[in-house]
């Protein structure tokens, strides 16, 4: 069985970063509040009245991979899968754990969001997730690839 590339990324940087909440961090090279700052703004982009805004927090070549669903692959195929949403509100992104050296970190943790606004809101979906993110030429973090499964228990 082959091992996806991110648990192998996310593995090496949790035997050769630093993480939040564990081991401290080299202040320069890695900051977690910068993902922090970048998770408030994934909040505010995915709230946004522009329903693409948040596909912008990503890299060109990011890769989403969501339950029992083919990857969406490039911003391209991200902008077409925002199109098609339903505007989202109340969201909600949660670290457990962050690990990052230099420019590439990954997160661990859930996130929530209420599919729809008010007074037309849906369910809330619940997920676990791990984002790697990417700090880019400009100085942006931005996600990499993001992997997200259901926290909803079946019933």
């Amino acid at each position: 069985m082959r091992t996806p590339g991110f648990l192998v990324i996310a593995l090496l940087l949790n035997l050769s970063g630093c993480a939040s909440g564990g081991r401290p961090c080299d202040s320069g090279s890695f900051k977690p509040e910068e993902i922090r700052a970048a998770e408030r703004s994934m909040i505010a982009a995915l709230e946004a009245p522009d329903a693409t805004a948040w596909v912008y927090m990503y890299k060109e070549d990011a890769v989403l991979l969501e339950p029992e669903g083919a990857p969406v692959e490039g911003r391209e195929a991200l902008l077409q899968m925002a199109r098609s949403m339903k505007p989202l509100s109340s969201v909600t992104i949660s670290a457990e754990r962050t690990v990052g050296h230099g420019d590439l970190a990954y997160t661990y943790g859930r996130a929530s969001w209420v599919n729809g606004r008010p007074p037309d809101a849906g369910p809330t979906t619940n997920v676990r997730l791990v984002m790697i993110w990417r700090k880019e030429a400009d100085g942006v973090w931005r996600v990499a690839q993001e992997v997200f499964a259901s926290d909803t228990p079946k019933r």
